[in-house]
This record gives structure tokens, sequence and C-alpha cells, in this order.
């Protein structure tokens, strides 16, 4: 785990490294750790990566079931702060949250989740997958899709208009209709196997 600069999907952060007796993060996918240093070492705008002691870390905390690590740790000014770091996949986030943990000498407990947890999450895509399928098969004119106010909108709305002018509207119910059922199947096997929150806090001198 350390000494190896690790991709990372979270939304501010794509580069994760344990460096000494610090933990790297950066804005930047980096590939080495020559760039990496220089990112941390600039200041104001220019500041692409930050060095976080290990040290301030005060919990350690994931759910086996997801893809993130959250971390808490004291700022220069002795101010509680998170960290939301999110991986390719569960598997490994929950081997840096326990190797991380356990590295920093803390306590571990462990207790399952909340069933309605999970449950609420999947539920919001559900509807969100059968809103989203409902409201692209009814567009006559697929050219509104691709009237955005930004260059993302729009590209978005590119390959929108690509999969309903390829598939057509029965392909896009279809499609649909295959994602919401993954995702309530997604939600009874979570509602009934749920997963366990993982926490590691440091031990007080």
């Amino acid at each position: 785990m350390e000494n190896q600069i690790i991709a990372i999907e979270s939304t501010f952060y794509k580069s994760l490294a344990i460096k000494g007796d610090e933990l790297w993060l950066s804005t930047n996918k980096e590939s080495d750790f020559g760039t990496f240093e220089n990112g941390i070492n600039k200041t104001g705008i220019m500041k692409a990566a930050y060095a976080y002691p290990l040290s301030s870390i005060t919990e350690v905390s994931f759910n086996e079931a997801t893809e993130s690590v959250k971390l808490r740790y004291e700022d220069e000014k002795g101010k509680l702060k998170k960290l939301n770091i999110k991986f390719e996949d569960k598997d490994f986030s929950n081997e840096f949250g326990a190797y991380l943990g356990e590295k920093l000498g803390m306590t571990r407990s462990q207790e399952q989740e909340r069933q309605w947890k999970p449950l609420l999450t999947n539920l919001f895509y559900l509807i969100v997958a059968i809103g989203g399928t409902y409201a692209i098969a009814m567009v006559e004119d697929t050219a509104e899709l691709t009237e955005g106010s930004s260059r993302k909108s729009q590209s978005r709305g590119a390959i929108l208009k690509l999969i309903v002018d390829t598939v057509g509207q029965t392909g896009v119910i279809i499609i649909g209709s295959l994602i919401s059922l993954f995702i309530i199947y997604r939600l009874y096997t979570r509602f009934q196997n749920p997963a366990n929150e993982v926490v590691f806090q440091k031990v007080e001198a």
C-alpha cells in the first residue's frame, strides 16, 4: 500500500499515496512521485495536491459493500474535517481502510448496517432510472436532447441522442426496464444481506 500511487474516483481527488508519514492526495491523475510532490509544493490556485499528516487522522471508516473509505482528521487549527475517498472496487476499498486503520494503531469496531440506509439509496436510483427511461422514451425529436447550456450537457445529450436513434423508443424502454430490474435485484439482496460498518478510531493517550 505504501510508496505507490493509487487511482481513485472521488469527486475532487483522482490520485492517492501513502508516502512516509503523510497521506498524499491529488486532483490530477498522477503517474510519478515527482509531479505529485510538485503539486503539493505549489501554492494558491496552482496547488493541485495536498499532504495530510497520518498523525492527524482520528478515524477511518468504511462499509464493506461500498467503494468508499471515510476519514476524519484534524487540520492545522485543530478543527475536525472529513474526507471521502472512493476507489474503483469495494474489495480494494476494504483492504485500504483496514490497512490504514491498522497502520495507525487504531481500535477496530464493527456493526451491521441499518437495513433502511441502502434501501433508500437504491430506491432513489430506481426512481431516477424509471423517470429517466420514461422521459427519454417520450422525446419525439431527439435533437432536443443536445440542447444544453454547457458543452458537458450537450455532450451527454449527444450520447443519449445516439442511443435513442440507434435502438428507438422501444429499445430505450427495454434497456431502462433491465436497468430497473437490476436495481430492484440489488435492493433486495442488500436488504436481505446487510453489510458491516467498520470503524477504526484513534486510541486516546
